[in-house]
């Protein structure tokens, strides 16, 4: 993933750098941006896919596995109106945890009883496809207001170890089309230095949406810049009840961007 994200990263570089050489703008601040980040992310939740209420096959990610924290990968393009009011933007990132140990209880995962004291490797996975829009009012260096999203969010775990029939695996996952609402900040105080807050939730039926952001860029160039800061979002999104895969992560980010 690294060398991917290199290779991406250099020719995203390489090709925007071409058009803002053949197509400077002549207004005070560019209103796209395209941005690349790493997100460290610390995961946790629970899942259950035993097709039964019962509280004995719902797996919590921290005791049964102890998933190990890991660099995702997100991409993002914005883009503002002239005025500042309207802030559109799409947004892909993706995750993934893995963990292999000995398990110390016994629990039933998609038809297959795993059992106890045997190995079992888990793989849990994160993907987040949204559009966002923000209407914002404010002035030239502070903008805030009301915003929506909607887009696909898709969780799974994979799991492959001993059972009662012999060494198994099986997968849980749930896609669905979500949306939240929320709001967005942009902060300006210099031209070089920009804050940004965004948050979103919702609960519909059996199901919770949740997300929130902060963090900061600098640009010591026109074009070209960084941004920090740190991120939580939390997803449980239900199959037919009572199946179920809520997804916690949060952690800290770095990036680079490139407005034009």
């Amino acid at each position: 993933m690294r060398k991917s994200f290199l290779a991406l990263t250099l020719v995203l570089t390489a090709v925007l750098s071409i058009v803002i050489s053949a197509n400077a703008q002549s207004s005070d601040r560019p209103l796209n941006e395209i941005e690349i980040r790493t997100n460290f992310s610390i995961p946790s939740g629970e899942a259950n896919f035993s097709g039964t209420t019962n509280s004995g096959s719902t797996l919590d990610f921290a005791r049964d596995f102890d998933f190990s924290n890991e660099w995702g990968f997100e991409g993002r393009y914005a883009h503002r109106s002239e005025s500042g009011k309207h802030k559109f933007l799409v947004d892909f990132e993706t995750a993934d945890w893995s963990r292999s140990r000995t398990i110390t209880r016994s629990f039933t995962f998609r038809g297959e009883t795993y059992v106890a004291n045997a190995s079992i490797s888990g793989d849990l996975r994160l993907s987040v496809f949204k559009a966002m829009y923000a209407y914002r009012w404010g002035n030239d260096k502070i903008r805030i207001g009301p915003m929506f999203d909607v887009g696909l969010i898709k969780t799974s775990l994979e799991l492959t170890g001993t059972t009662n029939n012999g060494v198994r695996s099986a997968e849980g996952s749930i896609t669905k089309l979500a949306a939240t609402v929320g709001y967005d900040l942009d902060y300006d105080p210099t031209p070089q230095l920009s804050f940004y807050h965004n948050l979103g939730g919702i609960v519909f039926q059996g199901e919770h949406l949740f997300h929130v952001e902060g963090g900061v860029k600098f640009f010591p160039v026109r074009h070209f810049g960084a941004t920090g800061g740190y991120k939580f979002q939390r997803y449980k999104l239900e199959e037919d009840e009572p199946n179920f895969l809520t997804i916690r992560s949060n952690g800290p980010f770095v990036g680079g961007v490139v407005r034009f």
